[in-house]
């Protein structure tokens, strides 16, 4: 069955810059990692960003402090945290349209390479059927610091997509649909909409976009 759907990244589309650091300052306030900890995932940001290192594995050395917590604490910790500090900090011009696609009869789905774990509480506050985003491994109940499968970024987006939307028996219905981005990882998401939206768009994006049909280009800000 065709639907029209709305898709959103989050990091840099909804919220300003990277939630994965703004997540570690606040497990390192609630005790839960070090003072090194909180250097490890500066470190690993900063290298991410030179491009030293890839985005799986910065993401995986900031997030080790992980490795060995029960899975319900670090999902309880993951809740506090997006209803303290990413909440808060949405962009209300991205939660109006959000708000306003879903009102239209899009299915609303957040796709982004951040972790699930932190921001399934986001359901309870906005229209957003199902979030898909990087997963973390989890054995026997517990926390092993590692990633499960692929970072969520670039193809990964359309691949984890298409997965979600076999098990459904659903696709998407191209004209009906819009789609929201601020990177160039986001590209292949927006490819799969009419509607392509940059927020507050890196250049490469841009270049990447440059005379695609339907793209526009917005600023969302506080």
């Amino acid at each position: 069955m065709q639907k029209p759907y709305a898709l959103f990244d989050f990091d840099g589309t909804l919220i300003r810059g990277d939630s994965i650091v703004r997540f570690v300052r606040y497990a390192h306030a609630k005790g839960l990692t070090g003072a090194g900890g909180l250097a490890r995932a500066a470190l690993w940001a900063a290298a991410y960003g030179l491009r030293l290192t890839t985005a799986e594995r910065a993401k995986r050395e900031s997030l080790s402090f992980l490795a060995g917590r029960a899975q319900d604490e670090v999902e309880a910790l993951g809740r506090a945290f997006c209803r303290e500090e990413l909440i808060p900090r949405l962009y209300p011009l991205g939660v109006e349209e959000l708000r306003k696609r879903h009102a239209e009869g899009a299915e609303v789905l957040l796709i982004t390479a951040s972790p699930t774990f932190y921001l399934e509480a986001l359901r309870d506050e906005l229209p957003i059927r199902r979030i898909i985003g990087t997963r973390m491994h989890v054995e026997n109940g517990v926390y092993t610091g590692l990633i499960a499968g692929e970072n969520c970024r670039g193809v990964q987006k359309p691949l984890r997509l298409a997965e979600d939307l076999a098990a459904r028996g659903d696709m998407v219905d191209y004209a009906a649909s819009w789609a929201y981005g601020d990177s160039a990882g986001d590209a292949p998401m927006l490819a799969l909409c009419a509607h392509k939206v940059a927020v507050n768009p890196q250049k490469k994006l841009v270049r990447r976009m440059k005379g695609a049909d339907g793209f526009s280009v917005v600023y969302w800000s506080k």
